[in-house]
This record gives structure tokens, sequence and C-alpha cells, in this order.
């Protein structure tokens, strides 16, 4: 049976294209639409979701709780010959925070399984020739075997190549599958945002949560060059009630040094959007999103992100006080 066929009527909400962006499920404001197609891969041009190869999509969307926590995940898939040769595109994304990451996307068709893993549903992606199983891993899924149906064995992380270039530009990463980091490199840009390893799972030293339901983990949301000096920034998210509240976030940004090293350059409570606006030395205006309909814009003085202005939906706006 495939994922969104068993998706419960009463969480189930495919639709139509004109709807989909203002309004992806009851209650979610379009700014939230908007995140949750850029987390799945869709950029958002004029409230017409656009696929990666840059023509008008026509995804549906779908919500099911696929962990037991009563919240909804999302299902998004989309249809086309940009996606030859299976012809269908599918995102699986879980709510963290403010905002949408995705814990599993490619290719085929997902279906849903009898078997779960760490409380979350097990996977199965069918494109043409290949058949894999997949189980949730710490943050997201990974595969569980091979096309021939063995058992899939880890991969050895390999340093990327001396010239290889770091993610596209912020705008751009919205909508695009995040660079790779190595193993060490992932590591340390952890440490240098505050956080600790335990476990399988990372979580950052400024939290504590003792384990209540709605907290998740350190998780990498994105990676990318945010000022073109050609090394990569790279924004890491942990999430729960216990620490942030009703934001339900946080997120911490890290730069890679001239010298390979690390540094974090801020963190805060919110959703972490970088904007088309630039502060000094190339970096992006960074808005932080959250609950309400008014959101405060940091800018980059040349040594901290510091508050510039309040804005929603591109618009100046007051926040309540």
């Amino acid at each position: 049976m495939h994922l969104h066929r068993v998706v419960p009527a009463a969480i189930c909400c495919g639709l139509a294209l004109s709807a989909t962006v203002g309004h992806a499920q009851s209650g979610m404001s379009q700014a939230e639409a908007v995140q949750l197609f850029g987390a799945a891969g869709f950029a958002v041009t004029g409230n017409q979701p656009v696929n990666r190869c840059g023509k008008p999509a026509n995804p549906r969307v779908s919500f099911v709780d696929l962990n037991g926590d009563r919240r909804a995940e999302a299902l998004i898939v989309d249809e086309g010959p940009c996606y030859a040769p299976a012809g269908r595109y599918f995102a699986v994304l879980t709510k963290q925070g403010a905002g949408w990451r995705a814990v599993i996307s490619g290719t085929g068709t997902i279906q849903a399984q009898k078997t779960q893993t760490a409380g979350w549903i097990d996977m199965r992606v069918a494109e043409p020739g290949c058949t894999k199983d997949f189980r949730f891993q710490g943050n997201r899924y990974a595969p569980a075997s091979d096309c021939a149906g063995r058992p899939a064995t880890p991969k050895p992380a390999s340093p990327p190549p001396a010239a290889a270039a770091p993610a596209v530009g912020p705008q751009a990463a919205a909508g695009a599958s995040p660079g790779k980091l190595s193993s060490g490199d992932e590591a340390a840009a952890f440490k240098a945002a505050g956080f600790t390893r335990r476990g399988n799972t990372w979580r950052s030293a400024d939290c504590g949560d003792p384990g209540t339901a709605s907290y998740s983990p350190g998780a990498i949301d994105k990676i990318t060059d945010l000022n073109g000096d050609g090394r990569p920034e790279v924004v890491i998210t942990e999430g729960g009630t216990y620490c942030y509240g009703n934001t339900g976030g946080g997120y911490f940004v890290v730069t890679q040094l001239a010298d390979g090293g690390w540094k974090r350059i801020t963190n805060g409570t919110g959703m972490a959007e970088f904007l088309k606006t630039k502060g000094a030395d190339g970096w992006p205006d960074l808005l932080v999103g959250g609950p309400g309909f008014c959101f405060p814009v940091q800018r980059w003085n040349g040594r901290e992100y510091k508050l510039q202005r309040w804005e929603y939906e591109g618009k100046a706006c007051t926040p309540r006080r």
C-alpha cells in the first residue's frame, strides 16, 4: 500500500495547486507552507511551486503521524518527466520547531511497511530496477538494504576533494539538496555550535532536555556558502518545548574558518531564514521565524548579527508587546 493511501482520513488533506502554498494544512500560514515546500526541494515563485528542473510543479500534500507522537508528518509527491525514469518524486518531512525538515526524499514510489524502527514506520522505495528498504536512524531515514534486498552496510565517510565548492547560495539552498560534510567536519561543526555527542545523537549544552516527548536532537538543516567566501556555513537545529517554549525549536549557525576550523557566529530560539538583503561583508540578513505575524530581522555588522528591523512576508511590521 502506498504511503499516501495509509494516511488516516482525519488528518489527510491532499490539496489542489491553488490551495497548496497558502493552506498546506489547516492553520498553516503561507510563510510556513513556503518553508515546507522549500525544505521538500521546491522553490516557490508567485505562489507556484517549481521543481528541480525549474518547471512549474503540482505537488500533492498529505499528512500522517509516522512515529506515534500525535504530530503529523507531511508527505509531498510530485510527478512528471523531470523525475525520469521513475516519473515521481517524494519527500517526507517532520515538524521541527517552527519549521519543517526532510527525513527522506527521492525519486520513485515510497511505501509504508508494517514494521517500525526507533518508533518510526519503516519505508520501502521502489524505482525502475531497484527496490530498497529504509529505516529511521537518528534524524532521518537511511538505506537498510541494497537493490538486491541484501542488508546495507554503512559506507565509510571520505573527505571532500580539495577543490570542491560548497553548496549554492542561500536562496537556492532552500530548494536544493544540501552539500555534504566529511564526518570530521560534521562533528567539528556540532562541537563549534556547543553540542556534545550522546550515543547516536547530538545535544546542545544549553538545553539539557531531560527526555521530554517533544525533544528532537541536533540536526544539520542547511549547508551553504552564505557570504560567498568559498567556505561553507552550517545551520543546525534542535527542537523541544522544554528548552524553546512555544516556538518549539532553536537554531545555531557555524562557519568554517580559513584554517579549516569551525566557529559559531549566532544562535537563538526560532527558525533561521536567510533573506536576499545583506549586511556587512556580503552576509545575508537573518529572519528569525516563530509563532505570530511579525518577526525580527538581524543584520551582520562585521562582528555579529544584531536586530535591524521587524517584518512579515517582506513588509515592515510592529511586534506586539
